[in-house]
């Protein structure tokens, strides 16, 4: 698969992004979680205990391959 610079640029940035997000606003990502399930999916979704730790996890994990997908594409 070819990228240009910009698509790939896009990719790890965006990539980043979701992951200071994650770490910064796990709390506001799990209530979207929420509304999403009950509007779309018509079902309630309750957190369990550790959510917003593992959501954080997950920013962590975002931001370790945006690093990698940066320093690939370099």
């Amino acid at each position: 698969m070819n990228l240009t610079r910009t698509e790939r640029r896009l990719l790890w940035t965006g990539t980043a992004l979701a992951g200071v997000l994650h770490l910064l606003v796990p709390g506001l990502l799990l209530s979207m979680a929420r509304l999403g399930y009950r509007w779309v999916l018509a079902v309630e979704f309750t957190p369990r205990e550790g959510a917003r730790r593992r959501v954080r996890l997950l920013g962590l994990a975002c931001l370790a391959t945006a690093a990698a997908l940066r320093r690939l594409f370099d």
